[in-house]
């Protein structure tokens, strides 16, 4: 079977997820705050600017503005940040319920006018998308049915548009084991988190599913640096 992919320019990563994340599909990544979720996506992205795509950052916690303020001069976004297209999503609980295919319509036109018409079908070919993060419309839903659902539904426009998305989940510290909420939907989930090693906490991911390949299944400790996160 061939897998297609969607490589973040992380190389250890990419090896173990057999060359990166699914093109075309959705992928996780669950944290707690601050473990580096965030700049793992910015990463993806930039490579996909490398690689002469159409990529897409929207934030529905953090301004985008702050972002880029914190991350715009890091060499590895540097010459990215200025093709990436950010978008801030600030949705209320009147925008999602009761859900229908015309607030879905509405909520991805609103946000993104200028590559999404009203009938939410894009302007130009999006390549690569990151929803950070996805725990807002979890937390304003408040409903984990509801939440299953309206999920599905944006995975759907997604598989129908050819968008390889990264949706980006919240936890708590040491509560990342079930891969989160989304992992029934993802075709590749990865959680981040500190670990003990030698009476000190370093931060690790796992791959904890990669549709279509013979993945390792221990924890990865990695660093944050200059360059981003390496393995």
């Amino acid at each position: 079977m061939t897998i297609s992919f969607e490589p973040s320019g992380i190389k250890k990563l990419d090896d173990a997820l057999g060359g990166g994340f699914p093109k075309g599909g959705v992928s996780l990544i669950v944290g707690p705050t601050g473990i580096g979720k965030t700049l793992l996506a910015l990463q993806w992205l930039a490579e996909g600017v490398k690689n002469g795509q159409n990529v897409v950052y929207i934030s529905t916690t953090v301004p985008v503005e702050r972002i880029k303020e914190y991350y715009g001069s890091a060499p590895f976004l540097k010459d990215a940040a200025s093709k990436i297209r950010w978008y801030n999503m600030d949705v209320e609980p009147k925008e999602l319920i009761p859900f229908t295919e015309n607030k879905q319509k509405r909520l991805f036109h609103n946000v993104m006018p200028d590559i999404i018409d009203e009938d939410m079908m894009p302007k130009i070919k999006i390549h690569r998308g990151v929803i950070d993060s996805i725990t807002s419309f979890d937390r304003i839903i408040g409903d984990k049915a509801l939440f299953r659902y309206v999920s599905s539904q944006f995975i759907k426009y997604f598989n129908k548009v050819g968008i390889s998305a990264m949706l980006i989940e919240e936890s708590n510290l040491g509560e990342v084991t079930s891969g989160g909420e989304m992992r029934n939907f993802a075709e590749a989930t990865i959680v981040m988190d500190y670990i003990e090693s030698k009476n000190m906490y370093m931060r690790a991911m796992k791959i904890m599913k990669r549709y279509g390949v013979n993945h390792p299944t221990y924890w990865m400790p990695f660093h944050i640096t200059d360059e981003g996160l390496v393995l």
